[in-house]
């Protein structure tokens, strides 16, 4: 059984106990995270099926998935097949002819940009097209699909949590240096927490809960458009090439035009989305907390048996002190 005051120990509690506690503590913190991140995710999101309307703009569609790049490249699909963008080489691409009256606003706004040879990839930061992608932008913010900057900074700074957790285990390592015992479980536990904490801090998503949930729901809906059934774009119309485009990804457009996206240059990954963080997701942090309570429960064996820990029976204040300072 372990002794809480045992001669040498750090803080006076033996190390199998405290590193079965600051487990605990790293799972609990862990959970309150990610129930917070989704609470604020799903704040303001009101019910209801919201993809009919947004497959209306594929556009919009494509920013909610991938971002600006994504939302280009839906455009782009859908100008080449209307005949009103053409490649001009080395990833250049040129507007011809005239935008029809159905013609988006990102796509009037491409094809104004594009009068000589343009590098398809500088497209977005070009007058006309970057407003045109502000809007997008505006407008999935307002209606509740897309999180706000200081939303997704609130996100951000729950990462804080788990880094204030790895903050006590340091605090704890350098104190079991100082009083020369074992805390080499306890530095593993506590990279772990710190590298939790980062991935929280830095791993932002983009969408609200409703627009992963739009995006799901337009997946179910427009199955025709996987890119694993190779749809013909002639056939399903401009329209539906920008919708898969902004649906499945860049996928969408190496199965059913694979020499436009190579003249291009497009990324081939299937679901490449210009480094866009995507719709809200904790399963990394979900994950790691099913693996976290494996992992009170062994910090459990350690404190009983100790032997885990590099001790037998009778280490409590010595051996078995080793997995945490």
């Amino acid at each position: 059984m372990a002794v809480l005051a045992a001669p040498g120990d750090t803080w006076g509690i033996d190390g199998p106990t405290f590193l079965f506690l600051y487990l605990v503590l790293a799972v609990l913190v862990l959970v309150a995270a990610t129930r917070a991140r989704r609470r604020i995710a799903a704040a303001g999101s009101t019910p209801g099926d919201r993809s009919g309307a947004l497959s209306e703009r594929p556009q919009d569609v494509a920013y909610l998935h991938g971002g600006p790049e994504l939302a280009v490249w839906s455009a782009l699909s859908a100008m080449h097949l209307s005949g009103t963008i053409a490649t001009a080489g080395h990833g250049m691409v040129q507007a011809v002819g005239r935008p029809g009256t159905r013609a988006t606003e990102l796509e009037r706004a491409i094809h104004a940009s594009a009068g000589s040879p343009t590098p398809q990839h500088r497209l977005r930061f070009h007058g006309q097209v970057a407003a045109a992608l502000d809007r997008i932008r505006d407008r999935l913010v307002a209606e509740q699909l897309l999180l706000s900057g200081a939303r997704r900074d609130q996100i951000r700074r729950i990462g804080g949590w788990m880094l204030a957790v790895a903050a006590f285990g340091l605090v704890r390592i350098v104190a079991g240096v100082a009083n020369a015992r074992p805390i080499g479980l306890l530095v593993a536990s506590t990279v772990v927490v710190g590298v939790i904490g980062l991935v929280q801090l830095v791993r932002v998503p983009q969408r609200t809960l409703a627009g992963q949930r739009a995006l799901d729901l337009l997946r179910d809906k427009h199955s025709e458009l996987s890119p694993g059934l190779k749809p013909d774009w002639v056939a399903h119309g401009a329209g539906a090439a920008a919708l898969g485009v902004g649906i499945f990804g860049m996928g969408a457009l190496w199965a059913s035009d694979p020499a436009f996206a190579d003249e291009l240059a497009a990324q081939k990954a299937a679901g490449a989305t210009g480094g866009w963080s995507g719709g809200y997701s904790d399963s990394g942090s979900s994950g790691w907390v099913s693996g976290g309570s494996g992992w009170v429960s062994g910090g459990s064996g350690w404190v009983s048996g100790g032997s885990s820990c590099g001790g037998g029976g009778g280490g409590g204040g010595g051996g078995g002190g080793g997995c945490g300072g």
